[in-house]
């Protein structure tokens, strides 16, 4: 009668903490042969667990990363300028405004009247003489005051 020992995929299967067929289980119980195969699968992941920094070592390491990833925040001076020129301009505009003349109201009827007064008189007379006027913008004597065209 030969012994049939658990097979790799057998013994993975009670290493993941999942159960094996009665007869399977009985067998490992009884065979000293497949325990100390899981046995020694055993010691050797809680030797490498035992490498591993504990829970509170690895939360300080990652909080330090975190920290230096993020770095510190880089202050621009020119930000602070800028900023503190923005608030003398914003306090130095209701000073500026009660400076400012009060400019006057504009007649509307008053301008009219000024602009009538303009166009009745001749404004090229007004800047050059009647000679000079007449050799630049001679007027045909035949149509009289008028278009030329």
């Amino acid at each position: 009668m030969s012994i049939q020992h658990l097979t790799d995929d057998e013994l993975e299967t009670v290493l993941c903490g999942e159960p094996l067929p009665t007869v399977r289980e009985a067998h490992l119980h009884d065979c000293l042969v497949c325990r100390r195969r899981r046995d020694a699968f055993l010691e050797v992941v809680e030797a490498d667990l035992a490498d591993d920094p504990d829970e509170a070592t690895l939360a300080a390491i990652r909080e330090r990363a975190l920290a230096r990833w993020q770095g510190r925040p880089v202050i621009h001076w020119w930000r602070w300028a800028a900023a503190a020129a923005a608030v003398v301009l914003l306090a130095l505009v209701p000073v500026l405004r009660a400076l400012r003349p009060a400019v006057p109201a504009i007649n509307p009827e008053a301008v009219m009247a000024e602009v009538d007064r303009a166009l009745a008189q001749d404004p090229l007379a007004s800047l050059a003489s009647e000679d000079v006027v007449n050799e630049l913008m001679p007027v045909a004597e035949t149509t009289g005051e008028g278009s030329n065209s």
